[in-house]
Formats: C-alpha cells, sequence, structure tokens
C-alpha cells in the first residue's frame, strides 16, 4: 500500500438508499475510512415517498438531493454544486442509476477526474416488464466498469464475470462481504419457537431470504415436503417476504404441508430468528456474497447450501456445509436428511462454519480490506 500524503476526498453517490443492502453498505463504506487516508461525503438523490433507511441516511449526514420523480432533473444542478463545492478527487457509485448518473455527469462536462465503483452482481429483475430492460442495465453497468478506475467486487465469481466481459482484472479487488458478530440471548430460541408453533422435539429448518424467483424456495418446499414423508418431526420456517410469496403459499397448499411450513415474514431480528433453526438451507439459483449465507455461519448453523455464484468462496464443500446443485430436490433433500440424521456431521459443519466466519468474515476485516483499497485508489487518482 502506497498512502498518499494527505487526505482525498470521495464523494459516495447514490440513487435512493433503501432498507437493505445498499444502506448496510453505505454503512460499512462509512466506516472503513477509520483505515485509509479517505474522507468521505455520502450524497443521495431521491424522491420524498421512496422506501428510505431515513436512520442510515441521518448517522451518515449525507446531503439529500430531493426530486419530485424520477423524471425530475433538477438532481443535475443540485449534483453539480456538490461537486463544486466539495472538489472530490473520486466518486464511488453503486449499482446502475449511481452510474447512470455520474456517467451523465461526465458527459455534461460537469465532472472530469476519477470515478470508482462497487459491483455486486447481475441485475435480477423481479417482474416482467423489468426483464425487458436488465439486459441495458447490465450492459450498461459492464461498460461503465471498464471505464472506471477501479472496481470493487464482493466475490471471486463476480469478478471472474467482468474479466470475461472485458475489464481488466487488475482493476477489480475482491473484498468480501463482512458482518458484525453479535451475540444473541439463548433465551430468544425458545421465545420464537412458542410464537411459531413449533414443539421442544422438532427439528426446524430454516431459511432468511428474499422469497423472489432468484432465491430458489420453492426447490426448498419440495424437497421438505419429501423429507415429511417419513419424518414428522420436523418444521420448516421461512422468514422474509417478496414477489414469490403467493405462489409459495400455493406450492405449501397443494403439496399438504400447510401444517408444517411457517410463513415468518420480513423480520429485522434475523439473528435472532436463526437461533431458533436448527438447520439453515440456502436453496439459490444464483448468489453473488449472500449476507444470509454469512448470517448463518455467524449464528454457528449447520447448512446447506446451492452450488452458485460466491457460495463456496464462503463454505466449503464438506468442511463448513453440505453443497448441493441448484434446482435439484432430490439432492437437496437427501443433504437434509443426512443433517437430521446425523447429529456429529451437522454440529462438526456448523462449528467449522463458525470459525471460518470469524476468520475471514466479519465486518473488522472487510472494513480493513476497503480501508486499504480505498488509499489504493486515492493513490491511483493523484497520478
Amino acid at each position: 500500500m502506497n498512502p498518499v500524503s494527505e487526505t482525498t476526498r470521495l464523494l459516495s453517490l447514490y440513487w435512493g438508499c433503501s432498507l437493505g443492502g445498499v444502506a448496510k453498505y453505505a454503512t460499512l463504506l462509512d466506516s472503513s475510512v477509520r483505515y485509509s487516508s479517505v474522507e468521505i461525503l455520502h450524497v443521495c438523490v431521491r424522491g420524498k415517498a421512496w422506501p428510505t433507511d431515513e436512520q442510515t441516511l441521518d448517522a451518515l449526514g449525507a446531503e439529500i438531493l430531493w426530486i419530485r420523480s424520477r423524471g425530475d432533473l433538477s438532481w443535475i444542478r443540485s449534483l453539480k454544486k456538490q461537486i463544486e463545492d466539495y472538489s472530490p478527487a473520486m466518486i464511488m457509485t453503486h449499482g446502475f442509476n449511481g452510474h447512470f448518473v455520474i456517467q451523465l455527469m461526465r458527459v455534461l462536462g460537469y465532472y472530469k477526474r476519477s470515478v470508482i465503483c462497487s459491483y455486486h452482481g447481475e441485475y435480477h429483475p423481479t417482474t416482467r416488464g423489468r426483464r425487458l430492460i436488465s439486459p441495458f442495465f447490465n450492459k450498461f453497468t459492464e461498460w461503465y466498469i471498464r471505464h472506471s478506475l477501479a472496481t470493487v467486487s464482493v466475490a471471486e465469481y463476480t469478478k471472474r464475470y467482468l474479466v470475461q466481459k472485458g475489464v481488466d482484472e487488475d482493476r477489480i479487488e475482491v473484498i468480501h462481504n463482512g458482518i458484525r458478530d453479535v451475540k444473541v440471548d439463548p433465551c430468544i430460541r425458545q421465545k420464537l419457537r412458542e410464537e411459531w408453533n413449533i414443539g421442544a422435539d422438532e427439528k426446524v429448518i430454516g431459511v432468511a431470504s428474499r422469497l423472489d424467483p432468484v432465491k430458489g424456495v420453492e426447490f426448498l418446499v419440495s424437497a421438505f415436503a419429501r423429507l415429511t414423508r417419513n419424518r414428522n418431526d420436523v418444521v420448516l420456517v421461512l422468514v422474509g417476504s417478496g414477489t414469490r410469496e403467493v405462489e409459495l403459499r400455493k406450492q405449501v397448499e397443494r403439496l399438504g404441508v400447510t401444517s408444517r411450513v411457517r410463513f415468518a415474514g420480513f423480520r429485522e431480528d434475523v439473528a435472532e430468528c436463526l437461533s431458533a433453526f436448527d438447520i439453515f438451507a440456502l436453496p439459490s439459483l444464483a448468489e453473488y456474497h449472500s449476507i444470509g449465507l454469512l448470517e448463518a455461519m455467524r449464528a454457528g448453523k449447520p447448512i446447506v447450501a446451492t452450488d452458485v455464484g460466491g457460495n463456496t468462496e464462503s463454505v466449503r464443500a464438506g468442511l463448513e456445509a453440505l453443497v448441493v446443485p441448484p434446482a435439484n430436490v432430490d439432492e437437496l433433500e437427501s443433504a437434509l436428511g443426512r443433517l437430521l440424521s446425523d447429529d456429529g456431521l451437522a454440529e462438526r459443519l456448523a462449528q467449522n462454519a463458525r470459525r471460518r466466519f470469524l476468520a475471514e468474515f466479519t465486518e473488522d476485516v472487510m472494513l480493513r480490506r476497503t480501508g486499504a483499497w480505498l488509499t489504493r485508489c486515492a493513490s491511483l487518482s493523484e497520478r
């Protein structure tokens, strides 16, 4: 690492700041400056009615550029003034909208210095209308990254994808997601199991995820229904909400396992919810670097995960988890059955997962690596 002679100013731009991934990443990015030679001004373009993490924006001291609608271009003048007043050496963008905003500012001649960005994977549309425009989103993002000074990617898997799309591999830094270690009151497990009407002798298979097509939860439901043919001591808990929830409820009813499945809905107490699980399952059809998987590792749970994206960068097959092919009900059922019937295997995987989390995927590990990367970017921007 080549430190710069003085603090480098970075403007971090967001189009909206929704609850979840964007807000979490913004907070972590802000915390990483303690390990870097960079100071950050957070700027967010947003509308009044947009779902937004107000608490995070307040904590970051973010500058808000208000707009009346998505077609309101008044943010151009406001952002131009922010750039003039703050005079950043670099601007960092996150996601298609942020990339597009800064590219437009470059075309207009309002910003001519270095651009860096984060890349969390391809855009996966959740509606039919968005599917039509998703190829444009992905192609533009790839083009933008090729013309950026540097990119931080959340997994080796996403780095390989970008290299295939023509991005110089030397401009891509892989920094896996990291989350804070937490302690959960042991009494919470019993409280939640009572809330979900789960008996003391019943085994809980659970997942905490969006109920969207890419998460593959329907395959988990099918595998679970097969398990119940030979076992009457298992319950499936689905923590989360999303576009597939109605279809999943119909599937549960069709398979005759309504009494064995709990739809827990969206929860902010995911760490507590995981304490009530006996097995964590991640049946995703695509992932980049799953926060849900890290949460299960942190909780020290035996895990079944699909072999997609960066999952096996978090958990290694046979060491920290049982890894199965995506969209394969037979393999998913078999892996869950093994963990239910082999307590020794389940305990070994759970302990290994917890140890690997502490060594590789804590928040502090991510912050140190991100701070070092920002300092390197600052050095490059000064050349």
